[in-house]
């Protein structure tokens, strides 16, 4: 899978590999929608992280190792390791709960999991582009924007087809993550795999073939699903962030991912 690899195009032109770590920020954060508790039926939304060390470090290099790893896969290990906890649900002992969580709270934790780890504002030292000086750039986990949920991630999306039949749909979540990366070799093939897992059914109603009744929708309605599934997840976007050069004074572009935030 390359993901620490996939660094090294950012180290390059960095002359510092070794980020300078500042103090570590709080480490408990709210999720979006959380975990479902199945004694009380009540969303569980506080979770707390640990910040990495170097046996997780060690560990996180041998799985990227494999080149058969995917990166769904590896940021699920990655939080297995680094989230502690999700309200009552101790993630060590329950470590599966990760692969239920919708995609922006899995980024969420990601995020914090570097917070915990680096601390609020990451240093870089970075040459520029233009002149190939060397600069000094922080980089603050608050510059990156929090798309926020246009209605509530803990419950269905309701959407009408062109039929007129709604159908409910839930949010995306880390297995169906996984299992599009691994399956897939296609747009279509993603979206007939996100279709169907994610479709909710009414006691009785479910299709025996889910799979089958997600390939008989209409391309359009194909379609309306997935933007609205797109659309209705929340959660922190990594974005191109623009420095500039304190000797030619001119700007340039910072082009981070989130492999360069943990391994930057």
């Amino acid at each position: 899978m390359g993901t620490q690899s996939e660094a090294l195009a950012i180290q390059a032109a960095i002359a510092d590999p070794v980020p300078k770590i500042a103090s570590t920020p709080d480490t408990t954060v709210e999720l979006f929608r959380g975990v479902l508790n199945s004694e009380t039926k009540e969303w569980e939304t506080t979770a707390t992280v640990r910040e990495l060390t170097g046996e997780d470090e060690e560990a996180l290099a041998a799985l990227d190792a494999d080149g058969d790893l995917l990166y769904a896969q590896y940021m699920a290990a990655l939080l297995k390791r680094s989230v502690v906890s999700i309200g009552n649900v101790q993630i060590e002992k329950r470590p599966e709960v990760i692969d239920t969580l919708i995609i922006g709270d899995r980024d969420t934790l990601f995020l914090t999991t570097v917070r915990a780890t680096y601390g609020e504002t990451r240093e870089y030292q970075i040459n520029c582009p233009h002149c190939g000086k060397s600069n000094d750039v922080l980089i603050e986990m608050s510059e990156f924007p929090i798309k926020q949920p246009k209605g509530n991630p803990q419950e269905s999306i309701a959407i009408t087809l062109r039929n007129g039949t709604i159908q409910k749909f839930r949010l995306v979540n880390g297995s169906d993550s996984q299992l599009v990366s691994k399956k897939a070799t296609s747009i279509p093939e993603q979206n007939t795999i996100l279709i169907a897992r994610c479709a909710e059914w009414a006691e009785g109603q479910k299709p025996k073939d889910v799979d089958k009744w997600a390939k008989s929708l209409g391309m359009k309605d194909r379609a309306h699903i997935i933007s609205k599934l797109l659309e209705a997840q929340p959660g922190p976007e990594i974005r191109e962030v623009e420095a500039h050069c304190a000797h030619c004074e001119k700007p340039f572009p910072i082009m981070l991912n989130w492999a360069s935030l943990l391994f930057g």
